[in-house]
């Protein structure tokens, strides 16, 4: 018996330092961190947009014609309002994507969306892309902005008639974030 233990704490003390050599815990994401800070600093940033793009949520109110809305998320880059705070019904959001590419945004609306086109905001390029439900038509539009490497999105889904016009409720609170930026 005394052999069989000698032997498992021999066969321990040689185990424990080859599993701790494939830990990937240490060096290897001190390395790889590491060379992520140049690549921010190399980055050109658009302007400042202020908390939900400078929208209030009685202008969402206006614009959506749906009553009892709750901004039920809200923080330096983004907002989301749901009625009644609910998540079945429609919704809205505000998403402010600093650094991140909007060609990658791009292609996952192409990918999901029933039309995808360019667009123009007060001189600021982009997309807007349709989304397009079989009993309520074209009920969800998203306006996708750039400003050098960043860009804002505004989504806009309605879940039940009469709703405005989806892709005109976009566009203005794309344009109304662009005229509060700073």
């Amino acid at each position: 018996m005394r052999r069989n233990v000698a032997a498992l704490a021999l066969a321990a003390a040689t185990l424990i330092p080859a599993v701790a050599a494939c830990s990937d815990s240490g060096s290897n994401q001190s390395q790889s961190t590491g060379s992520t800070g140049t690549t921010s600093e190399q980055g050109k940033h658009g302007p400042f947009f202020p908390q939900c793009g400078g929208i209030s949520d009685e202008t969402v109110t206006k614009l959506t014609q749906v009553a009892g809305l709750v901004n039920t998320a809200k923080n330096s880059v983004g907002c989301q309002w749901l009625a009644g705070g609910g998540i079945l019904g429609p919704h809205f959001s505000f998403s402010w994507y600093r650094g991140s590419p909007i060609g990658r945004e791009r292609k996952t609306e192409e990918l999901s969306r029933s039309s995808v086109e360019d667009i123009n905001i007060d001189g600021h390029g982009g997309f807007v892309a349709v989304g397009n439900d079989p009993t309520l038509g074209d009920s969800l539009c998203e306006v996708g902005i750039q400003f050098a490497d960043d860009f804002i999105e505004w989504s806009v889904n309605f879940s039940q008639k009469p709703f405005p016009d989806a892709c005109n409720v976009a566009k203005e609170l794309a344009r109304q974030s662009i005229e509060n930026s700073k």
